[in-house]
């Protein structure tokens, strides 16, 4: 055997960086993202597969005759403005205490808490506030229990 007839195998990682290192990039930015957010996924998840929650707290609050004069007439809820908030479950998942973001027509922005028990496939509410920053702050009860 001559030297020409032999020839050099290249490395492993010579031969595999260009899929083997965007792997693992997107892999490891999928792991952080998931410890930084914890189950946030999940939790936000479950709220937007059951819109009625907070639909139907926002047609409460459209009723309000305080919240008419303070903010106008409240938009419809979008995902989005659930980013903005919170979620929280309660007894054992049974109960969910939410802030949502809400915008009135006119652009003011307020956040809409909401504490309620699921009675079947119902919420029942338990507590309904908005939270108003601007002008000054200022809190609406809507509903309490």
């Amino acid at each position: 055997m001559s030297m020409s007839e032999i020839t050099h195998k290249k490395s492993r990682w010579y031969r595999n960086w260009k899929w083997i290192l965007p792997t693992t990039a997107i892999l490891t930015f999928i792991f952080i993202f998931f410890i930084m957010t914890g189950d946030a996924i999940f939790r936000y998840g479950s709220v937007y597969v059951q819109p009625s929650l907070v639909n139907n707290a926002i047609e409460i609050a459209k009723e309000n005759d305080l919240v008419i004069e303070k903010l106008g007439e409240l938009s419809p809820h979008d995902f989005f403005r659930l980013l903005e908030g919170e979620v929280q479950y309660l007894d054992h998942n049974n109960g969910i205490a939410i802030t949502v973001g809400i915008r009135s027509i006119n652009g003011k922005k307020a956040k809409l808490d909401i504490i309620a028990y699921q009675n079947g496939q119902d919420w029942e509410y338990q507590k309904i506030t908005i939270r108003i920053k601007k002008p000054i702050k200022e809190t609406i009860k809507i509903l309490e229990r």
